[in-house]
């Protein structure tokens, strides 16, 4: 079938995508409201499509909109909060027409009162309060303040959203906050770039500490939030130890432990 990468938009705030086009199929990442991903298939009511980092899935129609040129040259807003509601009209009493996660990006229409008027991909317009500017502080502070605020959230495998995340989800979710594409799993992300090694000891906010429980390959991720603390994704996110002298050590995770990596050439890239 033939579309062009923009035509079809993600409509809803987080869409699931699918390994095969059935809902009872495994969930393998998640696609984000006026996300643009390129169609490469379909099969019945059904598209599959391949997202920025290279990932494919399979969609069900109803969660897109055919919506060519959708941004068109407007001014974006970027959420910048881990949910936001769009209301009908630019109020908190408003009803709610949908919601957006951290890191969707839509097409702003009008300002009004701090609020901002956002074009949605099938031609309907709501409202989203006026957003904070970002974390401020060096990258490797804000990779940490964009983490926290995800704590509390539930692991879901393919979740890579408040609604849900897994290890490597969370990691990309993050890193995508200050401009930088990880690839989407956790073993992908380990050989990423070659980049050189560290350990617990020494790593800065940021590096990512890898894992595996088969020994014969990386299947765990999580971020170090300053030396041996790290926030990860395991049953919800939240923030644990590899030193056994803090409160919070995860003692099988330091049998699972498989190495380090220094993200400063990612993170202090211009």
């Amino acid at each position: 079938m033939a579309h062009k990468p923009a035509d079809m938009v993600v409509n809803a705030g987080v869409v699931n995508l699918y390994r095969h086009p059935a809902f009872a199929s495994e969930v393998v990442s998640q696609a984000f409201l006026g996300e643009c991903p390129t169609v490469i298939g379909q099969q019945g009511k059904w598209f599959k499509l391949r997202q920025w980092d290279g990932y494919e899935g399979w969609v069900y129609y109803f969660y897109l909109a055919h919506s060519p040129g959708y941004f068109n040259g407007a001014r974006e807003l970027t959420v910048l909060s881990p949910v936001v509601n769009i209301r009908s009209e630019p109020s908190d009493g408003a009803r709610v027409i949908r919601d957006a996660v951290y890191t969707s990006r839509l097409p702003v229409n009008a300002q009004s009162g701090g609020w901002n008027q956002v074009a949605l991909p099938d031609g309907a317009e709501g409202w989203i309060a006026g957003q904070h500017d970002g974390f401020s502080g060096s990258r490797r502070e804000q990779l940490v303040a964009i983490g926290m605020q995800f704590l509390g959230a539930p692991y879901m495998w393919g979740g890579k959203s408040v609604r849900g995340f897994d290890c490597s989800g969370l990691v990309q979710t993050i890193y995508k906050g200050i401009g930088v594409g990880l690839p989407r799993d956790a073993h992908l992300q380990h050989r990423f770039e070659d980049l050189p090694g560290t350990s617990p000891e020494l790593a800065a906010a940021g590096d990512l500490f890898y894992f595996s429980d088969t020994g014969e390959g990386i299947t765990h991720v999580a971020m170090s939030i300053g030396g041996a603390q790290f926030i990860h994704a395991s049953g919800w996110v939240k923030m644990e130890s590899l030193s056994a002298g803090d409160d919070n050590f995860n003692h099988l995770l330091k049998g699972l432990y498989s190495g380090a990596k220094d993200m400063s050439r990612l993170i202090d890239a211009d």
